[in-house]
Parts: structure tokens; C-alpha cells; sequence
């Protein structure tokens, strides 16, 4: 049997089931919380409901631990690139 094909039903198989889990929490968390009223509902004088904005927290902090991340992830993306280049190219280096 090819390895290959075995890769490939695995990933197909996996991705159906992400998708018929995702579809089963949508339907079960009745597909959103967000869609909840927020106003009184039904009866009694109507509500007058602000404007909601969100403010930031200030951060006294620098960007050390911005740029840290953005290292991290560019290392894992380059050593993730060299290694799939590394078993591409395996037979040319031994």
C-alpha cells in the first residue's frame, strides 16, 4: 500500500469529521451567543441602551514581548519550511 494515498484518506477523513463536529456544536450551541436580546423583551416601557464601546487597557509594558512572539513564530515557520525542504530533498543529500 502507498504511504501516499494512505496520507491522503487520512487527511480527507479528518477534515469530514471537523466538519461534521463543527456542524454538531453550531446546531447543539443553537449557532450563536451573540444573537441573545439585549433589551428588555415582551412588555413594560422600552429600554434606552447605550452604546457600548470597548477601551482598550493601557499598557505600560514595552514591545519586547510583541517582537519576542514574532521571532518565535518566524523560527517556527523557517524550521518548519527547512525541514519539509530537507525530506523533499532527501535523496540529493544523504
Amino acid at each position: 500500500m502507498d504511504s501516499q494515498s494512505s496520507h491522503v484518506r487520512f487527511v480527507r477523513a479528518a477534515v469530514v469529521a471537523t466538519v461534521v463536529v463543527g456542524a454538531a456544536v453550531a446546531i447543539v450551541t443553537e449557532w450563536s451567543f451573540a444573537s441573545q436580546p439585549t433589551g428588555q423583551v415582551g412588555y413594560g416601557v422600552p429600554q434606552a441602551i447605550p452604546d457600548q464601546v470597548i477601551n482598550g487597557q493601557h499598557a505600560s509594558s514595552s514591545h519586547l514581548g510583541l517582537w519576542i512572539g514574532i521571532l518565535v513564530a518566524l523560527f517556527i515557520l523557517g524550521a518548519t519550511a527547512f525541514i519539509g525542504w530537507k525530506k523533499t530533498h532527501s535523496s540529493e543529500y544523504p
